[in-house]
């Protein structure tokens, strides 16, 4: 159901009236260009003569709410991006860090491998030495000359008795230790160069990424600023137009707004049943395809283990059985989260003074001892479907987490569900944590962390 996600437009009760239009956004990560703003805004002067006709009147007022409501559009448009690029950075910060930790694992495992092979060449060398003043072994001069070539004394020696054709089982044996020493700490320092070079490289993306969605956000505050600025003026002009009072023209056309989200959260719940109908006859199907027999036993628990686990975290079905929700667990997290209404949004934010939106989950549930996932909403959903732990949107209960977006790998935002259609989130900059409505068209299926 990837094709209902595109829709997600951020159309939410509690915004202003109007927006600043966003400019065009590239595939990349968050490159954005300058917002761009309509030059066909009525003035002051155009509203009075279209006043004095009733005709221009009428258009006069379709055109005004119609530019409100693609300013509104267009500044939505921009925290969505915002927020797009800002899970971008933290996926990149993710891998980061795992990468930076390989690499120097890596590099520890290489430095204690050469110290152990340094030890064993030595042990080799001395061996070799001994072996060539006491005649013994029958040691070819030759080939112990050639090996004096290059390398460090104890490379030298460890070659001169490899070129010995007769070894005691005991020399053979500490030059074969010798030889895997040398060998396990070379392969180890190559794996630890490449993995610094990998860290080095996504330590460039992670900071393009950085970059890239700061330009978002302050690219969507100054939509926000211009929306403030323009959309005074327009409802001004319409209230002239209708000859009435700004205060009432902006709570109709908060009204209408309300009704399109509520038009949305209608829309959403209709095609999750539809998605929950689907798969209930799918797997009625499948079950009378297979026989009372195949769906006992064995091949009951093996269904059920793969659609809650690895189908899901593909964005799969959802299907599989999953535990309800930990009452104990979820009542904490939702009361941590509770305690931190009206605290700000900061891009990064994982508390105590601000947070994003996965900044709140995360320090929700690890304060119910619950580990969701990283600082990244992608991150959170994939440790969920790890886990078996995906469940329709339809079947959602307080505690389960709610993500918006295209897919797994492409969600942006996310929020814990509270009941009664609402939610607790860290919606984008410049609002708050707050309790607010599920909004728009979020993904159908939701996460349940305590399951």
């Amino acid at each position: 159901m990837a094709s209902q996600n595109d829709k997600n437009s951020r159309v939410r009760p509690g915004i202003a009236i109007g927006a600043g239009v966003m400019g065009v956004v590239t595939a990349s990560i968050g490159v954005i260009t300058p917002p761009a703003f309509a030059d066909d805004y009525p003035s002051w002067n155009e509203v009075q003569q279209a006043k004095a006709n009733v005709a221009n009147q009428q258009a006069m007022v379709a055109n005004i709410t119609t530019l409100i409501s693609g300013l509104q559009s267009s500044v939505d448009a921009a925290r969505v991006e915002s927020e797009k690029a800002a899970e971008a950075y933290f996926q990149a910060k993710i891998a980061l860090e795992k990468a930076t930790a390989k690499a120097s694992g890596l590099q520890k495992q290489a430095e204690e491998a050469a110290a152990k092979a340094k030890t064993s060449q030595m042990r080799a060398g001395l061996l070799a030495s001994h072996l060539a003043k006491s005649g013994a072994g029958d040691v070819s001069v030759d080939l112990m000359l050639k090996g004096g070539g290059s390398g460090t004394e104890a490379d030298q020696l460890l070659y001169q008795l490899g070129t010995m054709s007769k070894l005691t089982a005991q020399s053979q044996d500490v030059y074969a230790q010798a030889t895997k020493d040398k060998n396990a700490a070379e392969s180890l320092t190559q794996q630890a160069k490449v993995a610094q070079t990998a860290r080095e490289s996504l330590s460039k993306k992670a900071s393009d990424a950085l970059a890239a969605a700061q330009d978002a956000q302050s690219a969507a505050q100054a939509a926000l600023a211009t929306q403030q600025q323009k959309s005074t003026e327009l409802v001004a002009q319409l209230a002239t137009l209708k000859n009435t009072s700004t205060q009432t023209e902006a709570a109709y056309l908060q009204g209408e707004r309300v009704k399109a989200a509520q038009a949305a959260a209608a829309e959403a719940a209709r095609k999750a049943a539809e998605e929950e109908a689907r798969r209930k006859a799918e797997e009625e199907a499948q079950h009378n395809n297979n026989g009372g027999g195949n769906s006992g036993g064995g091949n009951s628990g093996g269904n059920s283990g793969g659609n809650s686990g690895g189908g899901n975290t593909s964005g799969g079905g959802g299907g599989g059985v999953v535990a309800p929700p930990n009452g104990n667990a979820v009542d904490t997290a939702i009361a941590y989260a509770r305690a931190q209404l009206g605290k700000p949004y900061v891009f990064g934010g994982e508390g105590p003074g601000s947070f994003d939106c996965s900044g709140l989950t995360m320090k929700a549930y690890a304060y119910a001892g619950i580990y969701i996932g990283g600082h990244s909403v992608n991150d959170q959903w994939y440790t969920a479907a790890s886990r078996g732990q995906i469940v329709s949107s339809s079947q959602r209960q307080a505690g389960d987490l709610i993500f918006w977006g295209s897919g797994p790998g492409s969600f942006y935002h996310v929020g814990i569900y509270i009941g009664g259609g609402m939610m607790i989130a860290a919606p984008t900059e410049g609002d708050v944590v707050k309790v607010q409505s599920v909004w728009g068209s979020p993904w159908y299926q939701v996460a349940r962390p305590s399951a």
